[in-house]
């Protein structure tokens, strides 16, 4: 039987129904962020100076504080807002580097062409060719070494499989209340983010996996108003951040655009 604390949470949950669920325009990928630590991540190369000796392939990482994660153990992941746009990168044949991101809806896509390696791949009047990346960004609180973090993962290329499953989940959740059933708030349920090795056609890499963990708890109340207000921010793009400049080339590419290789 629920107690009176439990109900005035899932009140709370019903007065939020579906909140953090619904997109909204981001002009900018956001940090700090959750990346996998790939076979190829300058983490685990001694030559580079983002090396990390604590690190290995498939752990997590958390960007702001380069704070390693065991991937198998996994870290607690509190959902505020969800988002996606188009991250368009020049191909790393070419040498890499970011260009520009731009609205879930713009009509550039419309003139890609999809090629071999099923990246879609804008040719522009100049004759240089760009790649346009679906990419799918997840903010809110992980946990990270018993301390809460705001941050976003931003998924993009097999790692938007996940991406589509973990909203499944969130919109898949029903409770009842008062007013009958209903699909809580995204942040009313704790989810856990864990690294899965995949045997692809180049070799074996990592990606996430998201499970539902269970809801707040009454002693969580004031982490459901302040994902209330975090939510809010981000809805209002305060999670913007800087993109890396394009000088920054093959650095930034496989610093951001992490996933099947």
């Amino acid at each position: 039987m629920a107690t009176k604390k439990q109900d005035n949470m899932l009140s709370l949950f019903e007065d939020n129904a579906g909140a953090g669920i619904g997109e909204i325009t981001a002009d900018d990928l956001a940090t700090p962020r959750i990346v996998l630590i790939q076979p190829g991540s300058p983490q685990i190369k001694k030559s580079s100076e983002k090396y990390l000796s604590d690190a290995s392939v498939g752990d997590l990482l958390f960007t702001s504080t380069n704070t390693v994660i065991d991937g198998q153990e996994g870290i607690r992941f509190l959902p505020v807002h969800f988002d996606r746009n188009y991250v368009e990168w020049r191909l790393r044949e070419d040498g890499g580097g970011f260009v520009a991101v731009h609205d879930k809806n713009t009509p550039l896509m419309a003139q890609t062409m999809r090629d071999e390696q099923y990246r879609d791949i804008l040719t522009k009047s100049d004759g240089t060719r760009t790649e346009l990346q679906n990419t799918a960004n997840h903010y809110g609180y992980a946990e990270i070494n018993g301390e809460l973090e705001r941050c976003v993962m931003n998924l993009s290329r097999s790692q938007l499989k996940v991406s589509r499953a973990w909203m499944g989940l969130i919109n898949g959740t029903r409770m009842n209340g008062a007013k009958g059933e209903f699909t809580p708030p995204s942040y009313s349920h704790w989810y856990v983010v864990r690294a899965v090795e995949v045997n692809g056609n180049k070799g074996n890499y990592y990606n996430f996996a998201v499970s539902q963990e269970g809801p707040l708890t009454d002693k969580e109340a004031e982490l459901f108003s302040d994902a209330q207000e975090f939510s809010a921010f981000c809805r209002e793009g305060g999670m913007q951040m800087s993109l890396p400049k394009p000088e920054q080339g093959k650095a930034a590419v496989k610093e951001l655009a992490e996933g099947e290789w």
